[in-house]
Parts: C-alpha cells; structure tokens; sequence
C-alpha cells in the first residue's frame, strides 16, 4: 500500500515517539512535527483508515504490526542516507537531516541495500586502505548492470 511522504513521514514521527514515551498522544505529534492538531487528526484519521494505526478512545496512537514494519522501513532508510550524508559527503548535521527527509521516501529497497554497502565499504576501506571500488562490486549480488564499470 502506497502511502504519500507526508504521511510516511507521520509514521516515522510516531514511530520514534514511541520509543521514547510509552502512549503516543495527538497534540505530542502536533508539538514534534510543528503543525496543528486538526493537521494531525487529519492524518491520523488517514493511516487508521489504511490499517496503519489504532487509536484509542481518548486520542492515543500506537501503530498496528502493518504500521510498525513500515515505520520501521522509514525510519531505517532515514539513517542509512543520513548516514551517507554525514560521513561520506561530510555534511552538517543539520543539513543531512534535512536532505535525508526529502530524499527517504523515493528510494528502492535494493537502491537502500547499496548505499548501505557502500558505506559500510568505504568505511572499512578508510580503516584498511583498501581497493574500495572492487571492494564495493564483490560486496553486492550479481545483477544486471546497465551502466558501465
């Protein structure tokens, strides 16, 4: 099920609440997203409809097993490219996170599992001094490249 980044993005903000304060409220998401609370309730009203959500009679959220693994998948694809923004390219802190927002929603599972060898590569060649490109290539599975080498 296809969600909007908006909406992928209340996921990931009640996702990380959650793991910070054990019930998650609606004015809480208000406060850590800075909108309104009728801007929340409307996108709370949207997940809960799609199966992502519950909600409890006095306006606590938790997020369903559904809601969880996609938060989950969010919030991982968030620190992998912050990460690639932070140690690779050198960003600042605050930049990288910003970018990494933008740019979370729109990649593949496969395109995620890259970046992530390839940091991980690159790190490890930072340590070793090693070939980092054929380093890289050895990591990933065999695929089908259409690009050149």
């Amino acid at each position: 099920m296809k969600l909007s980044s908006k909406k992928e993005d209340y996921l990931e903000t009640i996702y990380r609440l959650s793991s910070e304060i054990d019930t998650v409220g609606i004015s809480d998401i208000a406060r850590e997203r800075g909108v309104t609370l009728p801007t929340v309730t409307s996108a709370v009203a949207g997940l809960k409809e799609k199966g992502y959500l519950n909600q409890r009679y006095y306006g606590k959220v938790t997020l369903t097993s559904l809601g969880k693994a996609k938060a989950v998948a969010i919030y991982e694809a968030h620190k992998t490219i912050k990460r690639f923004l932070r140690e690779i390219l050198g960003l600042q802190e605050n930049l990288a996170e910003s970018e990494a927002c933008k740019m979370e929603h729109g990649l593949s599972g496969e395109t995620l599992n890259r970046l992530k060898t390839f940091i991980n590569t690159v790190i490890d060649c930072r340590e070793s001094k090693n070939d980092c490109r054929t380093q890289f290539f050895t990591l990933l599975k065999p695929s089908k490249r259409t690009y050149d080498e």
